[in-house]
C-alpha cells in the first residue's frame, strides 16, 4: 500500500520588503511534524534551505499551484486574496503585524477582520489557530476549498467564531 504524501498548502506572503518570518517558522514546525507540505511564495523574506518555494510566481505558476493545492495560507493582500478564492480556495489569512516589523500599518489586519466577517476568509492569528485551521483541511478531504463549497454556513460559523475570539 502506498502513503499519500501529506496535503499540499500553498503559502503566499507577498512582495512587500517587510520580512514575514513569523509564518515561515509556523509553517517550518508545522511541516516538521508531517501532516502537511508546503509551497511558499516567499517575496523578501528568506526561507528555510529545505522549504520548498520562489521568491515570486508567475500568473501560470500561481495558477497552477492554486490549482494543485489542498489549502492556502496567504498574507492579508487584496491580491493573494482573491486570487485564492478565484480559484475556489476560502484562505486562511495571517494578516501582517506592524508591531512585529511586518508592515508600515495595521491595514492588512483592519482588512482580514472584515473580510472574516462576510465569510469570504478565515484568520490564524497564531501557529495554533494556523494548525487547526489546516487540520479542518486535511479532515474535510479536498481541503478548505471543500469545505466552504459544501458548507458556507461552516465558513460562516468559523468567521464569526474568530470575531468573538479576537475581542
Amino acid at each position: 500500500m502506498t502513503r499519500q504524501p501529506p496535503p499540499l498548502v500553498a503559502v503566499f506572503l507577498g512582495t512587500d520588503h517587510h520580512r514575514f518570518d513569523r509564518v515561515l517558522t509556523w509553517v517550518g514546525r508545522l511541516q516538521e511534524q508531517g501532516l502537511f507540505r508546503f509551497h511558499v511564495q516567499h517575496g523578501a523574506t528568506p526561507p528555510p534551505s529545505w522549504l520548498t518555494g520562489a521568491p515570486l510566481l508567475g500568473p501560470a505558476a500561481l495558477t497552477e499551484l492554486l490549482d494543485r493545492a489542498d489549502a492556502v495560507v496567504t498574507h492579508g493582500g487584496p491580491g493573494s486574496i482573491m486570487d485564492a478564492r478565484g480559484r475556489g480556495h476560502l484562505p486562511v489569512v495571517v494578516p501582517r503585524d506592524p508591531r512585529l516589523g511586518e508592515h508600515v500599518d495595521d491595514h492588512q489586519q483592519r482588512f482580514a477582520r472584515f473580510l472574516a466577517r462576510t465569510g469570504l476568509i478565515v484568520t490564524a492569528y497564531d501557529e495554533q489557530e494556523l494548525a487547526a485551521r489546516l487540520s479542518l483541511a486535511v479532515l474535510t478531504g479536498r481541503g478548505i476549498r471543500a469545505a466552504h463549497r459544501t458548507s458556507p454556513t461552516l465558513a460562516r460559523f468559523e468567521a464569526l467564531a474568530d470575531e468573538l475570539v479576537h475581542r
